[in-house]
């Protein structure tokens, strides 16, 4: 599964994905928020619909603290053809969490409990939950547990951090454990996996995991879906990937100028990590100031030493420490 990214990626990311790199058996989308009780705005779920145009199976995803939404949101993706969303109660950035949203709910299972008795009354389409550990505590989510497995969830992605770490620090895999331990649900792993070595390393820790959800590590090499379901693939090849990737990025306008701009930058955050020289072809990219500057920068970014698993290791660690510090870093 390829995790979701609020502002990054969006239909346009995904397809281009699916075209060029592929390797997926799902897309979950960024959430959606404010969709209401009334009625679903088109404007909300643009990115969604229609659901013929999704190149792979695509999921999507609502963060809410209210039943009703949740169940208009279902009742809405299930007549676009849709038959799965998922709830979002991991988002750990603080304007999110601070409102009790994201992984902010998981300190109040009773309210859990009692929105998601009502969402079952009434939903049409199959939930799932996506999460972690807790917002404080590690130990929170052993106490949400048990209230999940009263209701047929089609599953539980975990990432193995707490809120207040957002993405930096190790991942706690003894508390991972511990939730395999509580769920009767099927359980997906999210959180960390950069390359294969790492990937392996987890997989041969929890053996009893079948599914997997990619994140900054996939946003970073492109090509580890692949890699992970045992495709080789050649350095020159790869080159042609990322470029014919990026080409149908340029050609996708996500605004004005600056804000197609701001949105490539957004995605060479991390995917300067596929190069060697990642920090320093980020830093060049960073300072372009039109277009015009940046499409002059892009014939020496294709042409650096791609990445060794080291080298990408490094770049995963480095840019792990700057989320949320970074002005061009996307959530």
């Amino acid at each position: 599964m390829l995790a979701p990214f609020k502002g990054l990626t969006n239909k346009a990311y995904r397809n281009a994905h699916a075209r060029h790199f592929g390797g997926f058996d799902g897309h979950m989308a960024p959430f959606v928020s404010g969709t209401g009780i009334r009625a679903v705005a088109p404007s909300k779920i643009a990115d969604l619909v229609p659901v013929t145009e999704n190149l792979c199976p695509t999921i999507p995803q609502i963060i809410s603290t209210s039943a009703e939404e949740i169940i208009l949101f279902g009742k809405a993706m299930h007549a676009q053809g849709y038959n799965h969303i998922n709830w979002n109660l991991g988002c750990p950035f603080p304007r999110i969490a601070n409102k009790k949203r994201g992984c902010g709910l998981l300190p109040h299972p009773g309210e859990i409990h009692r929105i998601l008795d009502r969402v079952f009354r009434e939903i049409p389409i199959e939930l799932s939950v996506k999460t972690r550990l807790g917002y404080q505590h590690h130990a929170e989510i052993l106490e949400v547990l048990p209230i999940l497995d009263q209701y047929p969830l089609r599953e539980i992605t975990i990432h193995p951090r707490i809120g207040t770490q957002v993405y930096r620090g190790e991942v706690n895999h003894p508390g991972f454990a511990a939730c395999l331990q509580a769920t009767r649900h099927q359980v997906i792993y999210n959180g960390d996996v950069y390359n294969l070595s790492q990937y392996l390393s987890i997989k041969a820790r929890f053996p009893s995991i079948r599914s997997w959800m990619l994140g900054r590590g996939l946003l970073m090499d492109p090509f580890l879906a692949l890699e992970i379901k045992g495709m080789r693939i050649s350095d020159a090849h790869k080159r042609e990937m990322l470029h014919a990737f990026h080409l149908e990025l340029l050609a996708n306008p996500c605004g004005n100028e600056n804000k197609q701009l701001g949105y490539l930058k957004s995605v060479w955050y991390y995917m300067a990590g596929c190069f060697a020289p990642g920090e320093a072809l980020f830093a060049s990219i960073k300072t372009s100031r039109s277009l015009a500057q940046y499409r002059e920068l892009l014939p020496k970014v294709f042409e650096a030493p791609l990445a060794g698993e080291e080298q990408k290791e490094a770049y995963f660690r480095h840019a792990i420490k700057h989320i949320g510090r970074d002005p061009n870093f996307a959530m």
